[in-house]
């Protein structure tokens, strides 16, 4: 009886540690992404954006993520980027009317 018990307690334990690092390596890939993105934004379009929700996508489809936010100073203007997170590049970016490319960025 006690062989099952210890086997199941085992296996949860394990479960968890592994569900950690998962989550630690998900967290990393975001920070890198939201400052990527960030500057991105800020380099080519001249604002600052805070970014408050992420999506990632299906593995097997891509490896991206997309992020939504905001410029800063008006949360009605939504920003979202959809981050390739291996190599970090950008692959699609919605800004609010108004918002156009600077002219001494390519």
């Amino acid at each position: 009886m006690r062989k099952p018990f210890f086997l199941f307690v085992i296996l949860i334990i394990s479960s968890l540690l592994l569900g950690a690092c998962a989550s630690k390596e998900e967290k990393e890939i975001v920070s890198s992404a939201e400052k990527f993105a960030a500057n991105y934004v800020l380099e080519k379009y001249g604002v600052t954006v805070r970014f408050t929700e992420y999506r990632f996508s299906p593995p097997d489809l891509s490896k991206s993520l997309g992020l939504h936010g905001y410029a800063e100073g008006d949360k009605k203007k939504k920003v979202f980027v959809m981050v390739n997170y291996d190599p970090l590049s950008v692959e699609t970016l919605s800004l609010p009317d108004g918002i156009s490319k600077k002219s001494d960025s390519k």
